[in-house]
């Protein structure tokens, strides 16, 4: 595999470990600290930026190999060369058993608003209106509008979210995934 898709690998691991996205400069202070946390070794927060690609490419910095060593035991294995391994290992598997936090929709109360998130910067809140039914209360850079509805069972933090007969624009309903690349980041807000 090549280094560059053994980084992403990596940063998606430590994505899920965080049980977070790095997206802000926050989510970095967050990660530092629970690195450190975990693994009692300190990555700096602008180390792990520049490891992420959040400076820019101009920025961006080969990795230490201690700073991979630690981001992979913080990811849950003894090395970066196990992780590199196991990489090797799964990369013909085609199922997986996911530990993320989760949402079902049988235990939302009726009016519960979700709120919605994915990249490039996308933002979604909906309500809850029964049997497994949604409708969009506000969309910001998404192609969901307004008073759209749709189906779904569950939410799943960091995965791609599939809805069912979605009504767009009074169009014939249809299926539609939000997060299709590193899936989504779900909060109930009321």
């Amino acid at each position: 595999m090549e280094t560059d898709n053994i980084y992403k690998v990596l940063q998606e691991k430590v994505e899920i470990a965080a049980g977070r996205k790095m997206i802000t400069p926050r989510d970095f202070d967050y990660l530092s600290a629970r690195i450190f946390d975990k693994t009692k070794t300190y990555i700096s927060p602008i180390t792990l930026k520049r490891f992420w690609g959040y400076l820019g490419e101009e920025h961006r910095k080969k990795p230490y190999r201690n700073t991979l060593n630690t981001l992979a035991v913080y990811a849950g294995h003894t090395s970066i060369e196990a992780f590199i391994d196991n990489i090797d290992n799964s990369t013909c598997q085609s199922s997986e058993i996911l530990h993320n936090p989760n949402l079902q929709t049988a235990a939302l109360n009726k009016g519960a608003i979700i709120e919605l998130r994915w990249n490039p910067g996308r933002c979604v809140r909906i309500r809850y209106e029964g049997h497994d039914m949604f409708r969009v209360i506000e969309s910001h850079n998404s192609k969901l509008a307004t008073g759209d509805t749709f189906l779904c069972y569950q939410f799943i933090q960091q995965q791609p979210l599939y809805l069912r007969c979605l009504v767009h624009n009074n169009s014939a309903p249809t299926g539609y995934i939000c997060g299709k690349e590193g899936g989504i980041q779900y909060s109930v807000v009321e």
